[in-house]
Protein backbone atom coordinates (compact mmCIF):
# COMPACT_ATOMS: atom_id res chain seq x y z
CA UNK A 1 0.00 0.00 0.00
CA UNK A 2 2.64 2.22 0.65
CA UNK A 3 4.52 1.86 -2.82
CA UNK A 4 1.33 2.15 -4.24
CA UNK A 5 0.64 5.23 -2.57
CA UNK A 6 4.09 6.90 -3.22
CA UNK A 7 3.68 5.79 -7.31
CA UNK A 8 0.62 7.37 -7.57
CA UNK A 9 1.82 10.23 -5.74
CA UNK A 10 5.03 10.70 -8.31
CA UNK A 11 2.73 10.16 -11.16
CA UNK A 12 0.46 13.01 -10.21
CA UNK A 13 3.69 14.84 -10.11
CA UNK A 14 4.60 13.51 -13.38
CA UNK A 15 1.35 14.79 -14.46
CA UNK A 16 2.10 18.52 -13.16
CA UNK A 17 4.69 18.77 -14.72
CA UNK A 18 3.37 18.25 -18.40
CA UNK A 19 0.32 20.14 -17.76
CA UNK A 20 1.65 23.12 -16.75
CA UNK A 21 3.56 23.56 -20.21
CA UNK A 22 0.77 22.53 -22.43
CA UNK A 23 -1.62 25.32 -20.57
CA UNK A 24 0.71 27.84 -20.61
CA UNK A 25 1.86 27.37 -24.55
CA UNK A 26 -2.33 28.01 -24.94
CA UNK A 27 -2.87 31.37 -23.09
CA UNK A 28 -1.22 33.13 -25.45
CA UNK A 29 0.61 35.21 -22.92
CA UNK A 30 4.71 35.04 -23.75
CA UNK A 31 5.97 31.79 -21.90
CA UNK A 32 9.28 30.21 -21.92
CA UNK A 33 8.24 26.86 -22.28
CA UNK A 34 11.69 25.33 -22.74
CA UNK A 35 13.13 26.52 -19.81
CA UNK A 36 9.95 25.64 -18.03
CA UNK A 37 10.07 22.33 -19.04
CA UNK A 38 14.17 21.97 -18.28
CA UNK A 39 13.83 23.27 -14.63
CA UNK A 40 10.73 21.52 -14.01
CA UNK A 41 12.88 18.06 -15.18
CA UNK A 42 15.53 18.61 -12.69
CA UNK A 43 12.55 18.89 -9.91
CA UNK A 44 11.74 15.51 -11.58
CA UNK A 45 14.77 13.61 -11.22
CA UNK A 46 15.32 15.16 -7.77
CA UNK A 47 11.82 13.70 -6.84
CA UNK A 48 12.68 10.48 -8.40
CA UNK A 49 16.28 10.40 -6.64
CA UNK A 50 14.65 10.80 -2.92
CA UNK A 51 12.21 8.33 -4.01
CA UNK A 52 14.34 5.78 -4.37
CA UNK A 53 16.57 6.97 -1.29
CA UNK A 54 13.16 6.50 0.38
CA UNK A 55 12.25 3.35 -0.76
CA UNK A 56 15.74 1.66 -0.70
CA UNK A 57 17.41 3.14 2.68
CA UNK A 58 14.89 4.91 4.68
CA UNK A 59 11.92 2.72 4.72
CA UNK A 60 12.98 0.11 2.67
CA UNK A 61 10.49 -2.27 5.02
CA UNK A 62 7.71 -0.74 3.34
CA UNK A 63 8.46 -1.76 0.05
CA UNK A 64 9.34 -5.86 0.63
CA UNK A 65 7.42 -7.67 -1.44
CA UNK A 66 9.48 -10.82 -1.13
CA UNK A 67 8.82 -14.16 0.28
CA UNK A 68 11.11 -15.92 2.84
CA UNK A 69 11.28 -18.55 0.43
CA UNK A 70 11.99 -16.16 -2.47
CA UNK A 71 14.79 -14.83 -0.36
CA UNK A 72 16.74 -18.04 0.01
CA UNK A 73 17.23 -19.10 -3.93
CA UNK A 74 20.35 -18.40 -5.08
CA UNK A 75 21.07 -16.12 -7.52
CA UNK A 76 21.29 -17.76 -10.85
CA UNK A 77 23.70 -15.30 -12.29
CA UNK A 78 27.22 -13.92 -11.53
CA UNK A 79 27.29 -10.22 -11.09
CA UNK A 80 29.53 -9.69 -14.00
CA UNK A 81 27.12 -12.18 -16.39
CA UNK A 82 24.53 -9.22 -15.31
CA UNK A 83 26.97 -6.51 -16.49
CA UNK A 84 27.41 -7.93 -19.74
CA UNK A 85 24.23 -9.13 -20.45
CA UNK A 86 22.93 -5.57 -19.47
CA UNK A 87 25.19 -3.68 -21.61
CA UNK A 88 24.57 -5.92 -24.38
CA UNK A 89 20.62 -5.52 -24.14
CA UNK A 90 20.84 -2.04 -23.82
CA UNK A 91 23.32 -2.17 -27.38
CA UNK A 92 20.92 -4.03 -28.84
CA UNK A 93 17.51 -1.93 -27.85
CA UNK A 94 19.31 0.83 -28.87
CA UNK A 95 20.07 -0.08 -32.63
CA UNK A 96 16.25 -1.37 -32.95
CA UNK A 97 14.96 1.65 -31.37
CA UNK A 98 16.90 3.54 -33.92
CA UNK A 99 15.32 1.20 -36.73
CA UNK A 100 11.84 1.20 -35.14
CA UNK A 101 11.59 5.89 -35.42
CA UNK A 102 12.67 5.35 -39.05
CA UNK A 103 9.74 2.83 -39.83
CA UNK A 104 6.87 4.18 -38.03
CA UNK A 105 5.91 6.83 -40.69
CA UNK A 106 6.31 3.94 -43.51
CA UNK A 107 4.19 1.59 -41.44
CA UNK A 108 1.61 3.87 -40.67
CA UNK A 109 1.40 4.27 -44.35
CA UNK A 110 1.09 0.67 -45.36
CA UNK A 111 -1.24 -0.07 -42.29
CA UNK A 112 -3.45 3.31 -42.73
CA UNK A 113 -3.38 3.74 -39.15
CA UNK A 114 -2.41 7.30 -37.40
CA UNK A 115 1.02 7.64 -36.41
CA UNK A 116 -0.08 8.89 -32.87
CA UNK A 117 -2.55 5.78 -32.46
CA UNK A 118 1.09 3.66 -33.56
CA UNK A 119 3.37 5.66 -30.81
CA UNK A 120 1.06 5.90 -28.42
CA UNK A 121 -0.75 2.83 -28.29
CA UNK A 122 0.86 0.13 -30.39
CA UNK A 123 4.48 0.65 -29.31
CA UNK A 124 3.88 1.25 -25.82
CA UNK A 125 1.81 -2.19 -25.65
CA UNK A 126 3.73 -4.67 -27.52
CA UNK A 127 6.87 -3.32 -26.43
CA UNK A 128 6.18 -3.91 -23.06
CA UNK A 129 4.52 -7.34 -23.46
CA UNK A 130 7.04 -9.33 -21.43
CA UNK A 131 6.35 -6.99 -18.39
CA UNK A 132 2.51 -6.96 -18.99
CA UNK A 133 2.85 -10.80 -19.09
CA UNK A 134 4.87 -10.57 -15.55
CA UNK A 135 2.45 -8.56 -14.06
CA UNK A 136 -0.37 -10.65 -15.07
CA UNK A 137 1.44 -14.15 -14.00
CA UNK A 138 2.21 -13.26 -10.27
CA UNK A 139 -1.11 -11.46 -10.01
CA UNK A 140 -2.27 -14.93 -10.48
CA UNK A 141 -0.06 -16.09 -7.56
CA UNK A 142 -1.71 -13.38 -5.64
CA UNK A 143 1.01 -11.59 -5.12
CA UNK A 144 -0.45 -7.98 -5.42
CA UNK A 145 1.97 -6.12 -4.28
CA UNK A 146 4.67 -7.13 -6.88
CA UNK A 147 2.39 -7.02 -9.29
CA UNK A 148 1.28 -3.54 -9.10
CA UNK A 149 5.05 -2.63 -8.62
CA UNK A 150 5.64 -3.99 -11.97
CA UNK A 151 2.72 -2.07 -13.37
CA UNK A 152 3.09 1.44 -11.62
CA UNK A 153 6.53 1.23 -11.61
CA UNK A 154 7.71 1.21 -15.14
CA UNK A 155 5.34 4.45 -15.91
CA UNK A 156 6.98 6.25 -12.82
CA UNK A 157 10.07 5.62 -14.50
CA UNK A 158 9.27 6.85 -17.40
CA UNK A 159 7.25 9.74 -16.74
CA UNK A 160 9.59 10.91 -13.88
CA UNK A 161 13.28 9.66 -14.83
CA UNK A 162 13.24 9.04 -18.69
CA UNK A 163 11.22 11.79 -19.84
CA UNK A 164 13.15 14.50 -17.59
CA UNK A 165 16.29 12.82 -18.37
CA UNK A 166 15.63 13.22 -22.36
CA UNK A 167 15.28 17.07 -21.73
CA UNK A 168 18.09 17.47 -19.94
CA UNK A 169 20.00 15.46 -21.97
CA UNK A 170 18.50 17.59 -25.01
CA UNK A 171 19.43 20.84 -23.30
CA UNK A 172 23.18 19.49 -22.62
CA UNK A 173 23.37 18.80 -26.70
CA UNK A 174 21.95 21.82 -28.09
CA UNK A 175 18.66 20.48 -28.93
CA UNK A 176 14.62 21.93 -27.97
CA UNK A 177 13.28 19.31 -26.06
CA UNK A 178 10.26 20.61 -23.84
CA UNK A 179 7.93 18.69 -21.99
CA UNK A 180 5.32 20.15 -24.01
CA UNK A 181 2.93 17.84 -25.45
CA UNK A 182 -0.83 18.53 -26.72
CA UNK A 183 -3.70 18.63 -25.55
CA UNK A 184 -5.17 15.20 -26.09
CA UNK A 185 -2.00 13.67 -24.72
CA UNK A 186 -2.05 15.79 -22.04
CA UNK A 187 -5.53 15.13 -20.86
CA UNK A 188 -5.05 11.62 -21.78
CA UNK A 189 -2.52 10.99 -19.42
CA UNK A 190 -3.73 12.96 -16.95
CA UNK A 191 -7.30 10.78 -16.55
CA UNK A 192 -5.22 8.06 -17.02
CA UNK A 193 -3.27 8.73 -13.86
CA UNK A 194 -6.29 9.90 -11.78
CA UNK A 195 -8.58 6.89 -12.91
CA UNK A 196 -5.85 4.70 -11.85
CA UNK A 197 -5.48 6.46 -8.07
CA UNK A 198 -9.38 6.06 -7.71
CA UNK A 199 -9.64 2.53 -8.26
CA UNK A 200 -6.56 1.85 -6.74
CA UNK A 201 -5.77 3.86 -3.45
CA UNK A 202 -7.98 1.56 -0.98
CA UNK A 203 -5.43 -1.24 -1.51
CA UNK A 204 -7.77 -3.39 -2.38
CA UNK A 205 -9.48 -4.46 -6.12
CA UNK A 206 -11.75 -6.84 -7.81
CA UNK A 207 -12.96 -8.20 -11.43
CA UNK A 208 -14.94 -4.91 -11.63
CA UNK A 209 -12.40 -2.21 -10.81
CA UNK A 210 -9.84 -4.51 -13.36
CA UNK A 211 -12.92 -3.83 -16.32
CA UNK A 212 -13.24 -0.50 -15.31
CA UNK A 213 -9.49 0.39 -16.21
CA UNK A 214 -9.71 -1.51 -19.50
CA UNK A 215 -12.56 0.28 -20.40
CA UNK A 216 -10.42 3.31 -19.67
CA UNK A 217 -7.67 1.93 -21.57
CA UNK A 218 -10.11 1.04 -24.83
CA UNK A 219 -11.57 4.57 -24.81
CA UNK A 220 -8.09 6.16 -24.77
CA UNK A 221 -7.21 4.02 -27.39
CA UNK A 222 -10.24 4.94 -29.43
CA UNK A 223 -9.45 8.46 -29.26
CA UNK A 224 -5.90 8.12 -30.56
CA UNK A 225 -6.94 6.09 -33.09
CA UNK A 226 -10.47 8.30 -34.56
CA UNK A 227 -8.17 11.90 -34.22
Amino acid sequence: QEALSMNGSLLLLAVLALIIPAAASHTGADSNILNLSRYASLVLLLMYGLSLFFQFKTHSHLFDVTSEAEEKEDPKMTTKDAWILLILATVLVGWMAEVLVHSVDAAAEGWGLPTLFIGVILLPFFGNAAEHFTAVLVAGKDKMDLSLAIAIGSSVQIAVFVAPLMVLFAWALGVNLSLEFGILETAATFMSVLVANFILNDGKTNWLEGVMLLACYTILALSFFEV
